[in-house]
């Protein structure tokens, strides 16, 4: 075997060596990367940040539509007690004349 050969062989071995030190690290990797529990605090993660998202921009509505939102509050009250509206001003228009000091 000439000197040029052996240097050849030497060379791709060691290139071997590191290609399957890369191998082997990638396995490692794709091993914690696909474990359930890696996945599930990716998922977690994720799910976490989008509620955050979607928290800030529903303050942010909120906050841009403040008077729309109280209009809209307070015809929800009215509507909810205009029986009990209804009846205090039936109530104060059939009232007697001489109630009218008690009050």
């Amino acid at each position: 075997m000439t000197d040029p050969e052996r240097e050849t062989i030497v060379q791709r071995d060691q290139a071997r060596k590191q290609l399957r030190q890369t191998l082997v690290s990638d396995v490692e990797q794709a091993k914690h990367d696909l474990h359930p529990r890696t996945i599930t605090t990716r998922w977690t993660a994720k799910q976490k940040s989008k509620l955050a998202d979607a928290g800030a921009s529903a303050k942010q509505n909120v906050a841009k539509n403040a008077p729309l939102i109280g209009i809209v509050a307070a015809a929800g009250l009215l509507f909810a007690a205009r029986k009990p509206i209804s009846n205090w001003i039936e109530r104060l228009r059939n009232r007697k004349p001489h109630e009218e000091g008690d009050e």
